[in-house]
């Protein structure tokens, strides 16, 4: 069936040791989760408001968790040797600033403290000799991390004065896609010497509040370093999984700007999430786009505090968003990359009942 009772229990499990780490916000020590605890063991108050909150997040995060490994669990299971050494890629898309990064560190987490034996089978025989030791290890991504230099963001916007949206980072056309095709193909591959322990890749970073929070990449000594060995990792963007409509006349229609945002989108899922690189999609579906503005707001000044865009510049920042969720959010939420769980996000961030696209879970 979809998932049974053990998965079930190990969700439950998962949430209340999750909820009771958020109730701390992680200050008293590393994530610790039991699959095999029972419902009645630790917990939060019932009668306080922010225990409410806090149990409702823990619960929507153990739901995507629980998801996500039953899937690493079949690709290990089903997927043969080679399969098994690279690492799982999950495909996370969400609008600007309805929480994808907030959630993608939180699922970080729980992977990095789940032990390596759950997905291999013997979690429950503690008698093997052959047990598998250690946690996985799990790594997240954002396309954001793909944009453009500056100053290659600035020759682009003189090539295209017309095109607002193309005037700073955000839109098709403003990554550098070689970039990003290079970093994936390379943690796609860091497994692959048989003595892992030594194999890393530099991972870029982007610093959104270099030159007066219109952003800049980050100089190399300040990218991450990911080590192998590398069990997931979490590649997560508000475009992500967006397809190309082919209609010119309904992108003019929008907004003529779409014409070269459209053509450049063309390009993103061949070299970044085609079937093959992204095995399971988790999309955070919105009801109205235009929640972004308050979102992002807020995210800028999380962040950023003073040294990123005033508000005004947010609202402009974000207003040449909006043709492209206007143009792409339609077909992603009907037809999305699968297989995919699509997860209803309500204004207030809170996770509405997921559905699965497409997969053998349904």
């Amino acid at each position: 069936g979809a998932r049974d009772d053990a998965w079930e229990r190990r969700r439950r499990a998962c949430a209340r040791a999750l909820a009771a780490w958020l109730a701390t916000e992680g200050a008293k020590g590393a994530l610790r989760l039991e699959w095999h605890s029972t419902e009645e063991e630790g917990g939060l108050d019932d009668d306080s408001s922010r225990d409410v909150r806090i149990w409702e997040r823990a619960e929507g995060y153990a739901d995507v968790y629980v998801e996500l490994m039953m899937r690493v669990c079949e690709a290990r299971r089903e997927g043969g040797a080679m399969r098994r050494r690279r690492p799982f890629v999950m495909g996370v898309s969400a609008p600007q600033g309805c929480g994808k990064t907030t959630t993608t560190g939180v699922l970080v987490d729980m992977i990095r403290a789940t032990p390596r034996a759950w997905v291999c089978g013997d979690d429950d025989d503690d008698d093997r000799e052959d047990r598998v030791d250690g946690t996985l290890n799990a790594t997240a991504l954002s396309i954001d991390d793909f944009y453009l230099r500056g100053e290659d963001q600035d020759t682009l916007a003189a090539a295209k004065p017309a095109n607002a949206m193309l005037r700073h980072r955000g839109n098709a056309g403003t990554h550098d896609l070689e970039l990003g095709r290079r970093t994936l193909d390379a943690l796609a591959r860091i497994n692959d010497d048989d003595d892992n322990q030594g194999s890393s890749v530099r991972v870029p970073r982007y610093d959104k509040t270099a030159r007066q929070g219109w952003g800049d990449r980050a100089p190399e000594d300040a990218w991450d370093v990911v080590s192998a060995p590398l069990d997931v990792v979490l590649l997560e963007g508000w475009m992500l999984g967006f397809s190309p409509i082919d209609d010119d006349e309904a992108l003019i229609n929008i907004n003529n700007d779409l014409v070269d945002v459209n053509a450049y989108l063309r390009e993103y899922g061949p070299a970044w999430w085609s079937p093959g690189s992204v095995d399971w999609w988790v999309v955070f579906k919105v009801s109205d786009p235009s929640w972004v503005y308050a979102w992002r707001l807020e995210a800028e000044r999380k962040a950023n505090g003073n040294k990123g865009l005033t508000d005004e510049q947010v609202k402009d920042f974000v207003d040449r968003f909006m043709p492209a969720y206007q143009a792409y959010l339609p077909k992603l939420y009907d037809a999305p990359p699968t297989p995919a769980y699509i997860v209803p996000v309500s204004k207030e961030r809170a996770f509405g009942r997921a559905a699965t696209v497409d997969s053998k879970y349904n």
